[in-house]
């Protein structure tokens, strides 16, 4: 949709420089405050989030480009280095995909040197559906692929997994875990895709249009959930598994990760015997939540959808965050949440982030937003017994 200025209007200077902006740092003193407030270290759990920053290059007022990096940078400062954030995470689309491999390769690198800042406090980096550049691929005459099957593992999972604090099983399907006092973060992979090529270098599946868990992953999942006694668990993924209405949030698989979370809830056992259509995506496996002790998984959070929307599925709440990036009015990328917010450049509107909040002395779940997302939503949560 073209734009047209009239005489009282000036469009905003373009400006590339992606240094963290001493009126957002001013904006976030209010955040931070009721951050502090809601706080207690060593009795809180709280994760500062980020999600869909969208970075490309170029300037934009009004939809993706370098804010995506300054967004990203601003979170960490003035955000994620908060005293009372225990740990930090973006959820995934870090760039918007469609540029050539070369530059979208160093915008992967910039946005994880954004995020390592030797806080002294762990962070996680999850794949988003836009991160594996297939944007850039759909608008090419060969479309072949223009990422390598590891491009986005060696430069993003490499960071998540050299920190110590951060478990996992292996560094094969970016899956981690964090624990914080009673509260145990569960990171998974929604964009977990095969990588094939057909004879002419392109891929079989587009992963900007599919989202996905396999069954390779789902067996590390299984394995961290039966050694998760005494534990509150909120899961983090880019993609949402279900969708509002109860329907499948993925292209393969969310109703099934979704039904495995109840079934630990319900300290369950049983075997996984999803003969999907597709053999990529099958699953056939077992599990045993027989002998856990004093868990639950209580919460889902992820971005993707560029809404903020909340919902039960029996004892998992489903938290939807809004879109870091930029998405103004007028734009068919644009959902009609963040038209209501009238995102606008150099207003708080234009950025948007989280931070969670678990407090297991009121039991109970805050979410906490700045820029175009609601200030404060409270939930009960379960925890842990004593």
């Amino acid at each position: 949709m073209m734009a047209f200025l009239n005489k009282k209007q000036q469009a905003p200077a373009p400006n590339l420089d992606t240094t963290p902006r001493a009126w957002v740092a001013k904006a976030l003193v209010p955040f931070q405050n009721q951050l502090s407030q809601l706080t207690r270290p060593g009795e809180t759990a709280s994760l500062a989030v980020i999600t869909d920053t969208h970075y490309k290059a170029g300037f934009s007022a009004t939809l993706y480009g370098v804010n995506g990096l300054q967004h990203t940078k601003e979170f960490v400062a003035d955000v994620a280095s908060q005293p009372g954030v225990d740990a930090y995470a973006h959820l995934g689309d870090l760039i918007d995909g469609s540029e050539a491999p070369d530059m979208s390769r160093q915008h992967l690198q910039d946005i994880v040197a954004a995020m390592d800042q030797n806080l002294g406090k762990p962070f996680y980096i999850a794949k988003g559906n836009h991160d594996d550049n297939d944007k850039f691929d759909e608008h090419q005459v060969a479309r072949r692929a223009s990422f390598q099957q590891n491009t986005f593992a060696d430069i993003v999972f490499r960071a998540d997994y050299r920190q110590p604090q951060l478990q996992r099983f292996s560094q094969r399907h970016g899956v981690a875990w964090l624990d914080v006092g009673p509260v145990r973060f569960l990171f998974i992979n929604t964009s977990d895709i095969p990588y094939r090529l057909n004879r002419f270098g392109i891929k079989q599946y587009d992963v900007k249009l599919n989202l996905a868990v396999r069954e390779a992953q789902l067996a590390e999942i299984i394995q961290i959930l039966q050694m998760s006694d005494d534990r509150a668990i909120i899961v983090c993924g880019h993609g949402n598994l279900l969708k509002a209405n109860h329907q499948n949030g993925l292209h393969y698989n969310g109703p099934t990760v979704h039904e495995l979370f109840r079934a630990f809830n319900l300290h369950a056992q049983g075997h996984i015997d999803n003969h999907a259509k597709n053999p990529d995506f099958q699953i056939t496996l077992p599990f045993d939540f027989t002998h856990i002790r004093n868990a639950r998984i209580t919460a889902y959070v992820c971005g993707h959808r560029h809404i903020e929307q909340t919902f039960l599925d029996h004892d998992i709440r489903y938290l939807l965050l809004n879109c870091a990036a930029i998405s103004g009015r007028g734009h068919q990328l644009t959902t009609g949440y963040n038209a209501r917010w009238d995102r606008q450049y150099g207003q708080p509107s234009e950025y948007a982030g989280y931070t969670l909040v678990a407090d297991p002395a009121n039991r109970q779940l805050s979410v906490l937003g700045y820029g175009a997302a609601t200030p404060l939503r409270q939930f009960a949560m379960w925890f842990p017994e004593a």
